[in-house]
């Protein structure tokens, strides 16, 4: 058992790190992540799928919103754990089915997220800094974005069993426990 452990710990630490090694080179904080993930082999998608995260850097497109580390974490898993087919659901309870099931692992990902940056905005998390441009927020950002990667990947070893089980935080949308 210690033997899989410490596998799985060196995985982790490999997608931390080229979350890490990408936005030294560039890439933006959801770029970072989502490649990641494919670079380690933690996410069985055709690399090309990589383009979709280029909108989210910056709170998407610079605009401060929801961080792009996050969102491409939740993208990452969705792409593993999602519905392949929603039209193959029974039209009665399609929708309920997301509430019930699906979105418990993605209330659980936010909250840790928040929970680990003091929110979820990127102009909040970065707000301290009065230059976008300076080192300290190029520095913060890149040791998050490490963190989120990291994040990502264990919330990839969550079965659906498990996270379709996980209770919803106070304060949900749709009022579910």
């Amino acid at each position: 058992m210690e033997n899989n452990a410490a596998t799985l710990e060196d995985r982790r630490e490999k997608v931390v790190s080229l979350a890490i090694e990408n936005f030294k080179n560039g890439l933006n904080c959801a770029e970072c992540v989502y490649d990641a993930l494919i670079r380690a082999g933690e996410l069985d998608v055709a690399p090309e799928t990589r383009a979709m995260a280029i909108g989210f850097g910056g709170g998407i497109g610079l605009s401060g919103f929801t961080c792009g580390a996050l969102s491409a974490a939740v993208m990452a898993n969705g792409a593993v754990y999602g519905r392949p087919d929603p039209w193959k659901v029974d039209p009665e309870v399609r929708g309920h089915e997301i509430a019930e099931k699906y979105y418990r692992r993605y209330n659980h990902m936010v909250h840790d997220f928040q929970e680990a940056n003091g929110g979820v905005l990127c102009r909040d998390i970065c707000s301290k800094y009065e230059d976008w441009h300076c080192k300290d927020r190029r520095k913060m950002c890149m040791k998050m974005i490490g963190a989120t990667a990291g994040m990502a990947f264990d919330y990839l070893q969550m079965d659906n069993e498990k996270a379709f089980s996980l209770p919803y935080y106070p304060g949900n949308m749709g009022g579910a426990e």
